[in-house]
């Protein structure tokens, strides 16, 4: 039995590993090698606003903007601020909150439009990304909050984004392009390599735990909670075995509940209520098996616990208030 779980836990940290950290390493290499060259200046119109507006620092404002097209990139960022001392951790913090409506924004077209709307159907599907966008962008204004109450007498501190400089003043503009880029990609896969060689070995570690954790069905009991609740509250039965479903795998969860609809079984609203329940249910379990392998990787214990507790908190009482404002209209 013993055996069996260990052995099952190994591969599935190798499994999320292997699929995860080619991810991380393009992600920081590819925004470390933009940052090196000079390309992310092109972002000050975004960040000096958002930097401004939420009192936080333009290395955060960029990673906020970072996030919508990585959000393991964007979260990198903060690394190198905490390393070099231009953040702090409530900065940290609130940040990752600023985050989230960037962050959903970077699944749009990777999961919600080919996915989700096709499964559910235009309008339910539609509804159901708006529902899930509004909760991040509440998300992300109670991280400005967070940010405007916590950092009052933050500056804001500039992120060098400048070009490497010459290692000789004698070359041809062309040749100095060239070094100068050549220079970036050296210093960029220098950082790449140092930033795995920190997080890969406490994500292994830690997607072991997690999925011992699994094995021994300590998630499971969350399903126990939603046959009463869902009785209680006058829905359909195909409610909870949406939210179920939905608890074991969100695809499973999405495709069930375009079935049911399609067949005429439940109703639009039942189905945004079902897969907003299960995540409420779940919501301890999915933070620890996906979001805090990430956060304790790169923010450490300490404060990517923090992160996950804060983040994690913040998303159930949300979507809590939008369950019961469902039930309402």
């Amino acid at each position: 039995m013993i055996c069996h779980i260990l052995s099952t836990s190994l591969l599935y940290a190798l499994y999320w590993i292997a699929r995860t950290v080619p991810i991380i390493a393009i992600g920081v290499f590819a925004t470390s090698f933009a940052i090196n060259i000079g390309l992310m200046r092109k972002f000050d119109r975004l960040t000096k606003p958002l930097s401004s507006k939420a009192n936080i620092s333009t290395l955060s404002a960029l990673s906020v903007v970072t996030c919508a097209f990585s959000t393991t990139a964007g979260y990198s960022m903060l690394v190198d601020g905490l390393n070099e001392k231009i953040v702090s951790e409530r900065e940290v913090i609130a940040t990752t909150l600023i985050s989230s409506f960037p962050s959903i924004l970077s699944h749009l077209f990777t999961y919600f439009i080919p996915v989700v709307i096709p499964i559910l159907g235009l309008t339910t599907g539609a509804i159901y990304v708006c529902i899930v966008g509004f909760a991040a962008f509440l998300k992300t204004c109670f991280g400005i909050f967070l940010a405007r109450l916590w950092l009052k007498d933050t500056k804001n501190k500039n992120y060098s984004s400048k070009p490497l400089p010459l290692s000789s003043t004698n070359l041809d503009p062309a040749r100095a392009h060239v070094g100068d880029k050549r220079s970036a990609l050296a210093k960029s896969a220098k950082s790449t390599y140092k930033m795995l060689k920190r997080i890969v070995p406490t994500m292994f570690v830690t997607l072991i735990l997690v999925s011992v954790a699994m094995e021994l069905n300590l998630f499971d009991s969350f399903s126990t909670f939603l046959e009463p609740v869902t009785g209680i509250l006058g829905l359909e039965s195909g409610v909870a075995l949406i939210s179920a479903t939905e608890i074991v795998n969100t695809y499973a969860g999405i495709i069930l509940a375009g079935s049911l609809l399609t067949e005429g079984l439940i109703t639009t609203k039942s189905v945004l209520i079902a897969l907003l329940l299960g995540t409420v249910v779940s919501f301890s379990a999915r933070f620890v098996k996906h979001s805090l392998p990430l956060h304790v990787s790169l923010f450490g214990p300490h404060l990517g616990g923090k992160t996950v507790v804060l983040n994690a908190g913040t998303t159930l009482v949300i979507h809590v208030l939008l369950i019961v404002v469902l039930l309402i209209i």
